[in-house]
C-alpha cells in the first residue's frame, strides 16, 4: 500500500514538471536561441579566414624479411615523429629558409612563435594508413598556401632531417587545396550545440524551480497537519 501511494505521488510529480516544462517551453527555446547566437558570434570571430589542406602519404620500403605487421608499426611510429617534428624549431627555421612565408609572420620571441605557430598548423595522424592531415590556417590566404606549400617541401624534400636511417617517402596525396573558414557543416555544428546548451541550462533552472515548489508545498503541508494535531 505505501508502494503504491509513493509511486502514485511520484507520477503526480512527474506530470506537474512536464505541465511546467509546457508552460516554460517559450522561454527554454529562446534560451537556446540567445546561446546559439552567442556561439555563433564567438565562433566566427575567433576563427582565421582562411583554411589550406594538404594530404600526406608515408611510404616505408620493405626491408629483409619484414613483415607487413612490422612496417604498419613502423610507419606508425614514424608518423608520429613527423607529426611533433612539424612543431619543433628546427621545423620552423626550415620553413623560413623555403622564403615561401613573409619573415615578418614570424613573431621575434621564440615562445611566442611557437605558439603562434602550433594555433596556425593543425595535423591529424592517421596511422594505420600511414596518412598525415595537415590543415594551415590565417586570415590572409596567401599566407596559408605560402605556409602549406614550404610544409610540403620540407615534408618531401626534407624529412630525413626529423626521423632516423629508414627508406621511406612522403608524398603529397593532395592540396593544397584553400577553403573558407569556417565551414558551413562547422558553423551549423555550433548552432545546434549552443542550441542544446542553452536550452539544457534553462531547462535545468526550471527543474530547480520546480523543486523548491515541490520543498515549499512539502513544508506548507507538514505545517497544516501539525495544526491538526495540535486541535
Amino acid at each position: 500500500m505505501v508502494i503504491i501511494i509513493s509511486n502514485f505521488m511520484m507520477n503526480v510529480e512527474t506530470v506537474d514538471f512536464l505541465s511546467l516544462i509546457k508552460k516554460k517551453t517559450g522561454i527554454i527555446i529562446l534560451f537556446g536561441l540567445i546561446f546559439a547566437l552567442f556561439s555563433f558570434y564567438a565562433f566566427v570571430f575567433t576563427q582565421k579566414r582562411y583554411e589550406t589542406k594538404t594530404d600526406f602519404l608515408i611510404i616505408q620500403d620493405q626491408v629483409g624479411s619484414q613483415d607487413f605487421y612490422s612496417l604498419s608499426k613502423s610507419a606508425e611510429y614514424i608518423g608520429g615523429i613527423l607529426s611533433e617534428a612539424i612543431y619543433s624549431s628546427v621545423f620552423i627555421e626550415e620553413v623560413k629558409n623555403t622564403n615561401k612565408v613573409d619573415a615578418s609572420y614570424f613573431p621575434v620571441d621564440g615562445r611566442d612563435m611557437m605558439k603562434a605557430w602550433k594555433k596556425a598548423v593543425k595535423i591529424e595522424n592517421s596511422p594505420n594508413l600511414g596518412i598525415l592531415k595537415i590543415d594551415v590556417y590565417d586570415n590572409d590566404k596567401n599566407t596559408a598556401i605560402g605556409i602549406s606549400q614550404a610544409i610540403s617541401e620540407i615534408m618531401v624534400n626534407k624529412n630525413y632531417l626529423f626521423r632516423g636511417k629508414v627508406d621511406l617517402e612522403v608524398r603529397v596525396l593532395s592540396g593544397p587545396i584553400t577553403e573558407k573558414n569556417p565551414s558551413v557543416g562547422k558553423i551549423l555544428l555550433v548552432i545546434v550545440g549552443g542550441f542544446i546548451v542553452g536550452a539544457l541550462i534553462e531547462l535545468m533552472h526550471v527543474y530547480y524551480v520546480f523543486i523548491g515548489i515541490m520543498i515549499r508545498k512539502a513544508e506548507r503541508e507538514e505545517y497544516l497537519n501539525s495544526l491538526k494535531n495540535i486541535r
